[in-house]
């Protein structure tokens, strides 16, 4: 994932991904605090072609390095009546905030996406 490609795809966040990012986050785990840093910094870039909710995540060389695991948190995407529809996983490479996915458990999801975080 993102941290292997040039800055000229990068972009900053949009609302709803810094606010995806962030509702992720909002949770403790060990590395978190590290995470929570990166994630201020963070930039994105397309991380699939095929069109799903799916990105890449940046963040500076300089900033802390988390102990947290590959896959550190998850969580699940709902429909207006709550019904599960999909999830999103957060990816971490080498303590580096790495991508963000969501994905569907059906019908293809895009961006906004209703959240439900553990």
């Amino acid at each position: 994932m993102g941290r292997h490609q040039s800055s000229a795809g990068r972009r900053p966040l949009t609302t709803t991904e810094r606010a995806l990012l962030d509702a992720l986050l909002d949770h403790e785990f060990d590395g978190v605090a590290e995470l929570r840093a990166q994630a201020r910094l963070a930039t994105a870039s397309t991380g699939c072609e095929c069109g799903c909710v799916t990105i890449d995540l940046h963040v500076p060389d300089d900033v802390p390095v988390s102990s947290a695991g590959t896959a550190p948190v998850e969580g699940t995407v709902v429909d207006a009546s709550g019904a599960p529809i999909g999830g999103v996983l957060l990816f971490v490479e080498q303590g580096r905030l790495s991508g963000l996915e969501v994905h569907a458990l059906d019908e293809p999801l895009r961006f906004p996406v209703p959240l439900r975080a553990p």
